[in-house]
């Protein structure tokens, strides 16, 4: 809370020096975005990465996804209302390895730890959830998830399971959770690299781990241009040396740590974005984007630039 406070005064700050109308070189912007407008871009990603299957819920489903992840889901677990469940169902099913998917679906890897907010470096985000004719079901058993560890770069023993929470705004929180079996090597026939847990609720899940750095570390305030802030816009990071990773500013960072700051917005149904070059985090860092910084582009141009860092 104290970090979104400071950024909010910051913000506000930003008005007596960046204007939404025009830049330094006197190109007009007269387009300020709505939070729903902003907020579609991601749900539009999000949706165009959103893989489903029907399946009868008297049998045991054996799910692989695009990427090779196995999903099973075992037969006469399913719940509706609290009773038993016949018939087919839906899936959906979300999978997430890269910065760039993780930043245009808003998905990034901040954790929560003793109270505090941290970055952490992901193994894999997943969405999975099962319905019948809209009704939301529950599991009363379990599902089971394993993820080749290849897809994020190798296996990573330190890795550990988190659940995702939507907060009131629409943004994710990971929190580490122990109400599950998580193990990494052998999972269901598909060799011995693979990050494995048996689970039984719906949701988001992630294999994760704190980004550990000894040191000092800072808060980052963020300044953005007038009208923007409020919702209609974010400011995310990334880190050279964890691709798998996608930070906000509200946390306390490493101090000493090579990051990249990216602005996104809205405009017209695009992303404008700004991306502020590689910088090492100093004591009470402070990043300032103006509108003559920003380029506008469709979800595939801020990928690229995104895996260009």
């Amino acid at each position: 809370m104290k970090n979104l406070k400071k950024s909010i005064l910051l913000m506000l700050a930003a008005i007596g020096f960046a204007s939404c109308s025009s830049d330094d070189n006197g190109n007009s912007y007269t387009y300020v975005p709505t939070s729903q407008s902003f907020r579609a871009l991601f749900d539009n990603a999000l949706e165009s990465r959103t893989q489903t299957a029907t399946f009868d819920a008297e049998t045991t489903l054996n799910y692989v996804s695009d990427n090779g992840v196995l999903l099973t889901i075992y037969g006469n677990c399913l719940r509706k209302n609290g009773n038993p469940v016949t018939g087919n169902v839906e899936l959906e099913y979300v999978e997430i390895f890269d910065r760039a998917s993780m930043l245009v679906t808003n998905k990034p890897t901040m954790g929560v730890e003793n109270g505090e907010t941290k970055l952490l470096t992901s193994g894999g985000e997943f969405y999975i959830n099962v319905t019948q004719d809209g009704v939301q079901l529950t599991l009363d058993c379990g599902m089971m998830l394993s993820a080749p560890t290849s897809l994020t770069g190798g296996t990573d023993n330190a890795m550990l399971p988190f659940a995702g929470t939507i907060d009131q705004d629409g943004d994710l929180i990971w929190e580490q959770t122990v109400t599950v079996e998580f193990w990494i090597g052998q999972g269901q026939g598909l060799g011995s690299d693979l990050y494995n847990v048996f689970f039984s609720s719906f949701g988001w899940f992630n294999y994760d781990r704190f980004v550990n750095y000894s040191g000092p570390r800072t808060e980052i305030s963020t300044l953005v241009p007038q009208g923007y802030g409020n919702g209609n816009s974010a400011v995310f990071m990334t880190t050279n040396d964890f691709p798998n990773s996608l930070g906000t500013t509200y946390g306390e960072f490493p101090v000493g740590m090579e990051v990249n700051f990216v602005f996104v917005t809205e405009e017209n149904g695009l992303f404008r974005y700004a991306i502020k070059p590689v910088q090492a985090l100093v004591p009470n860092h402070q990043v300032t984007f103006s509108l003559s910084e920003t380029t506008l582009g469709t979800e595939a141009q801020l990928i690229a630039a995104i895996n260009a860092l």
